[in-house]
């Protein structure tokens, strides 16, 4: 009996850790004025493509990472009763994945202050949402490389809602779709927040 035990424990620690190597320091923020109970259908938001830098290798940007991650996110929102919306969603999602930027040096193109980004270098695309009124916001570019970031955005007032990352050290070339869903679901199950009461 005591050696089942042992087995027992031994397993949940062996699943433990490999969990922990999958998906690792999930949190979110949002603005705690919105009513995420009025937000029923989504769209992704307008990514904005910048002159490459001069003497680069131009955009690294992966269509297939970048597909999984949009369907990732799709389900999970699928999930909660979310519907997509072309035309006229009731909120906009954008994600991104923080890159390693200390050996680059970018002086061709600079952000307003106060406003989110995406895609960081790796990717070349940009996004440009205010970050006003989001406690604790943390831009992309103060995050681990490797960190996951999906954003909900308003499209009437261009502002950040609700931002959720996992720090899970993913690399950007890395097409494990099982991994892919299983961070995006850990950050998505943040979504909508629930407020205290």
């Amino acid at each position: 009996m005591k050696a089942g035990l042992f087995y027992t424990f031994l397993f949940l620690m062996f699943l433990m850790a490999a969990c922990t190597r999958i998906v690792a320091n999930t949190s979110y923020t949002y603005n705690p004025s919105t009513d995420f109970g009025q937000l029923s259908t989504f769209g992704w938001y307008k990514a904005e493509v910048p002159k490459p830098i001069a003497g680069s290798a131009g955009s690294q940007f992966n269509l297939l990472l970048d597909q999984r991650i949009k369907e990732a996110v799709a389900s999970e929102l699928v999930k909660t009763g979310m519907q997509p919306e072309a035309e006229t969603p009731d909120f906009l999602v954008a994600y991104d994945i923080a890159v390693d930027t200390s050996q680059m040096v970018n002086d061709s193109y600079t952000f307003p202050s106060g406003f989110g980004y995406s895609y960081s270098y790796w990717y070349g695309y940009r996004y440009r949402y205010t970050t006003v009124g989001l406690p604790n916001y943390r831009p992309i570019q103060s995050l681990p490389s490797g960190t996951v970031v999906i954003d909900i955005i308003s499209p009437e007032s261009n502002q950040l809602l609700w931002r959720g990352y996992s720090q899970a050290n993913l690399n950007p070339t890395s097409l494990d779709e099982e991994r892919i869903n299983l961070i995006v679901a850990d950050i998505m199950a943040q979504f909508p927040p629930q407020p205290v009461r």
